[in-house]
């Protein structure tokens, strides 16, 4: 966690060492306390000089002399403002107590561009925390410029939170390493290892989006008792990670109210048959997270997915983490977009007929596939495994495996039979969703695993015989 330094300010000088002069401080060096870990007082006055007061759930930081605040309703303040102009805002220090007063001057408010969406996917965020979605609702961004800034007590402590890690040296380090991957299953465990080593990131979620059906699902997580590869979560009850994907700006909250839960939905499944559902891919995260940043994951003008790190401590992550974890996220969207690309366009001739031809299993007990091709859900010796595209591929490669013995398969034959595993026609992600179901077999740890051969050619490795049971009864 970031290290405290508490500092002292007198007057408009103060000695060397001691603190920030008054007179030099700057928006930017007190953003941190905008965030509202402390809920920030607006001051208006009316034309006939009646002073009105109220919370605000926080301040946007927009630049070196402007901030935004949200316009939801049109209340004594707002007439205020309307017709004078002026604010007053105080923000108090949460690490100490300290208290700030910003003189503002209303400039204008915007109602579309990207303070506006960023603004109103914070609101989103926090409403996702409090329960308010349907009350929390922003008619526009009221920019302000700052025209001083002021500490309201001689000697007031300043604090300044030194980074727990040099983190920009820390994002080259990661950076450097991503630059070096060639293939698409190396991105996921350099991006986990780098945000614990260099920027002392302990809780991590990579989520990728199925924009078809508006849902994540887990690609890779470290810090957690389960990794959950694998695991779904629709976009509308992914709390702030689902708002920072539909929105596409990054979000962070330092003080939450409450604990956040994410939607557990089981699996629905109708089986006319009498299967029992099963019970979901256990969702990685903290059961009690009280610092997020959500930051989507952003290439060639859309949104694959987002990187999720969280932490059960106050205020773990500032400015410093968004930008820089902002710098990665963006060179891991445009990597697996890519790499993926170079998957699926490599040159795989299949192996020679004769070496196609599977080993015989070992002996034992069939190895039980059941499939529902309605949603692709498979389920091994009756326990869930994956869903979705990922389990049309899982049954495709399996029941050539055992009608024709063979194991080998490339991507160019998965994408010839796109429509039938259930690709859309854009954007189909099919070599990250080959992926998940390698990782995800990988983490189950049974019997049944996929191995990679060279680029664009895999095979399926399995220790027993196979046995497959379509929902509509059909066994292979």
């Amino acid at each position: 966690m970031s290290r405290l330094v508490v500092t002292k300010a007198h007057g408009t000088a103060a000695r060397q060492g001691e603190g920030t002069p008054v007179s030099e401080l700057s928006l930017h060096a007190i953003r941190r306390v905008l965030d509202g870990g402390i809920p920030p007082t607006l001051c208006s006055v009316s034309a006939d000089g009646i002073p009105h007061v109220n919370l605000l759930s926080h301040v946007e930081y927009v630049d070196a002399s402007h901030v935004a605040l949200t316009f939801q309703f049109f209340n004594h303040s707002r007439e205020n403002i309307l017709a004078t102009r002026r604010a007053s805002l105080m923000v108090e220090d949460p690490c100490t107590g300290g208290s700030l007063a910003l003189r503002l001057r209303y400039l204008r408010t915007e109602t579309e561009g990207p303070v506006f969406e960023r603004l109103r996917a914070k609101l989103a965020g926090i409403a996702a925390h409090t329960g308010m979605e349907h009350v929390f609702r922003l008619r526009g961004a009221d920019i302000y410029e700052v025209l001083s800034i002021a500490l309201l007590q001689s000697g007031a402590l300043l604090a300044t939170l030194q980074p727990r890690c040099d983190l920009a040296a820390g994002a080259r380090a990661v950076s450097a390493r991503l630059a070096e991957c060639a293939e698409l299953a190396q991105l996921p465990q350099v991006a986990m290892d780098g945000l614990r080593r260099d920027l002392a990131v302990n809780h991590a979620i990579l989520w990728l989006l199925d924009e078809q059906h508006q849902s994540l699902y887990a690609l890779a997580s470290m810090g957690y008792a389960q990794q959950g590869i694998g695991a779904e979560l629709a976009l509308a009850e992914a709390g702030l990670v689902g708002v920072a994907v539909r929105e596409g700006v990054a979000l962070r909250i330092g003080h939450m109210a409450r604990m956040y839960r994410y939607g557990r939905t089981l699996h629905q499944m109708a089986c006319d048959q009498g299967l029992a559902g099963g019970q979901p891919i256990a969702l990685p995260g903290l059961a009690t997270p009280c610092s997020q940043l959500a930051m989507p994951l952003r290439a060639r003008g859309k949104t694959v997915g987002a990187l999720l790190v969280e932490s059960d401590s106050d205020q773990f992550f500032g400015y410093d983490d968004e930008d820089a974890l902002a710098v990665l996220c963006a060179q891991l969207a445009q990597a697996l977009v890519a790499l993926q690309s170079a998957e699926l366009e490599a040159e795989a001739p299949l192996l020679p007929k004769d070496a196609r031809i599977a080993a015989p299993p070992k002996l034992g007990a069939p190895l039980c596939l059941r499939y529902f091709a309605r949603d692709g859900t498979v389920f091994i010796d009756g326990q869930y495994l994956i869903k979705g595209v990922a389990g049309a591929i899982l049954w495709k490669i399996a029941g050539d495996a055992q009608r024709h013995g063979r194991r080998d398969f490339s991507t160019r034959e998965l994408r010839l039979a796109g429509s039938a595993l259930g690709l859309p026609d854009v954007q189909d992600n099919l070599g990250v969703r080959l992926l998940l179901l390698q990782r995800r077999l990988a983490d189950w740890g049974g019997p049944l695993q996929i191995r990679k051969l060279r680029r664009g050619c895999y095979e399926l490795v399995s220790e027993r015989a196979l046995r497959l049971e379509a929902a509509d009864g059909k066994s292979g």
